[in-house]
């Protein structure tokens, strides 16, 4: 009986190998950068991100509205900051490809970090609706 046993587990464990699914099967390579934001200037049409790049450097993203939408393709988010942290931006890549960005801001409008850009200013030419390319 025991030697029943430890054949069906023998041939249990050699065998699993042919039946176990190759990990990269369905999934990328993600990779992701969080930047301090410096403040979110929101739009009509989009929010014009102020960021901090390496050194004493400042850079801006726009992003349009069209992605925070609940059925967008890429699922972007403006998520709520928890308290004492700063204001920040995660952009995620998948197959260094940009997949998605998460804006994670105070909720209190009032807030500092958030302000209000002018509808009457056009900012069309920077809104990029395909990809987010920051530089770091």
């Amino acid at each position: 009986m025991k030697k029943i046993i430890m054949i069906l587990v023998l041939v249990v464990l050699v065998s699993l190998p042919f039946f176990a699914q190759n990990a990269e099967d369905g999934r990328g390579e993600f990779t992701y950068f969080n930047v301090q934001v410096l403040r979110v200037l929101e739009h009509k049409d989009a929010y014009l991100v102020l960021y901090n790049k390496t050194g004493t450097k400042m850079g801006q993203a726009a992003l349009p509205k069209e992605w925070f939408k609940y059925n967008s393709a890429n699922h972007s988010r403006v998520r709520p900051l928890p308290v004492g942290v700063h204001p920040y931006m995660t952009v995620i890549y998948k197959d260094n490809a940009f997949y998605k960005v998460y804006l994670n801001m105070p909720t209190d409008r009032t807030h500092s970090a958030w302000s209000v850009l002018s509808p009457n200013i056009d900012i069309s030419s920077k809104i990029n609706k395909e990809t987010l390319e920051i530089e770091y």
